[in-house]
């Protein structure tokens, strides 16, 4: 795989967004800066993100689980067949995440590579396809292996809404990212972010805080501020 996985780099590089994915960056990338702050790359989903705000992956379903595939030999780095019940999957949109077989252990968990159309009920499975970057150990049998597939999780991610968490949190913005814009959030070392002022208590330097269930995007903590953002370290 060409894509570098961690990435050493200075604080200003945080601060840039981009319309486009930039060449040679996978989504999910590590940024780490010379201080220790951690960085991930990332895809903003249907909304623009905020600065400070905690963000979420896509919310995983029942959808593109126990899908069909075709018999594949051991060595395989293209699975046909791949079916879909539920939903269907645009052209590329599984790139950098993550499929395998969730009947049987055949196939652990493997990075994908690019995908094709996977329609939603397709009168014929057979071109739509997952392809990997590594080659699958294991040979697939068709009608027996079932496979279960979804986006990186830094991929079309939005702000935590307002409720109990729906998907895995990836991280907090150090800047507003405009709406399919390409970007990083924070996901180690000390930050801020967006604070519920209403809570009762005050969070300072250090304090455990959590995601916050009445304001969308904030974090609340166990101690209540007049200010929209406090230091915090989410480590």
């Amino acid at each position: 795989m060409s894509f570098p996985v961690i990435i050493h780099g200075s604080e200003a590089e945080v601060f840039n967004s981009y319309s486009t994915i930039r060449d040679g960056v996978m989504i999910g990338a590590k940024l780490i800066l010379a201080d220790g702050r951690i960085f991930r790359y990332t895809h903003a989903g249907g909304t623009a993100l905020v600065v400070g705000s905690l963000n979420q992956g896509v919310i995983h379903t029942t959808n593109f689980s126990g899908e069909a595939v075709a018999t594949a030999a051991a060595g395989a780095r293209k699975l046909l067949g791949v079916g879909s019940t539920t939903g269907s999957v645009a052209i590329n949109q599984l790139k950098f995440g993550y499929v395998y077989t969730d009947n049987t252990t055949d196939l652990p968990m493997m990075q994908v590579k690019s995908n094709s159309a996977i329609v939603h009920n397709a009168a014929s499975d057979a071109a739509q396809y997952i392809e990997l970057f590594t080659p699958i150990p294991t040979a697939l049998v068709g009608g027996t292996d079932t496979l279960c597939y979804f986006e990186n999780p830094w991929e079309d991610i939005v702000v935590k809404p307002a409720s109990t968490a729906t998907a895995l949190a990836v991280g907090i913005c150090k800047i507003a990212l405009t709406t399919l814009y390409w970007g990083w959030v924070q996901t180690a070392g000390p930050t801020t972010a967006l604070y519920d002022n209403s809570t009762t208590a005050l969070a300072g330097i250090g304090d455990p805080v959590g995601a916050d269930q009445a304001v969308a995007g904030a974090v609340s903590g166990v101690a209540a501020d007049s200010e929209d953002t406090v230091p915090i370290v989410m480590k």
